[in-house]
């Protein structure tokens, strides 16, 4: 289920969970449960809360911070570093820049 399909099953369900009695409202729950996958501690808090926050429509992607050209110089410079983490990368293409002389 979409994470649109899940807010909007959650605007449905929860005033009808909030005014339904104790039996009702475990039948509505283990109902919304298996439908979106929630945990249900976390079900239970979103059909309890008062308000539903309508969330902005997440927007992706962003644009590419590298183009295409130092990505596969990065990926060449990673794997002659033997593919080490991006932490201990940084220091070894900062020396790759200083001998090749673009500072």
């Amino acid at each position: 289920m979409s994470f649109q399909g899940r807010i909007e099953l959650l605007a449905q369900v929860a005033p009808r969970y909030r005014e339904a009695n104790k039996k009702q409202k475990s039948l509505i729950l283990n109902e919304f449960i298996t439908s979106t996958g929630y945990a249900r501690k976390y079900a239970i808090r979103l059909l309890s809360s008062p308000v539903i926050a309508i969330k902005k429509k997440i927007k992706r992607p962003r644009d590419r911070f590298y183009n295409e050209t130092v990505q596969q110089a990065l990926k060449v410079a990673w794997a002659a570093a033997n593919y080490i983490a991006s932490k201990r990368l940084a220091p070894f293409l900062r020396a790759i820049t200083i001998i090749h002389g673009q500072v």
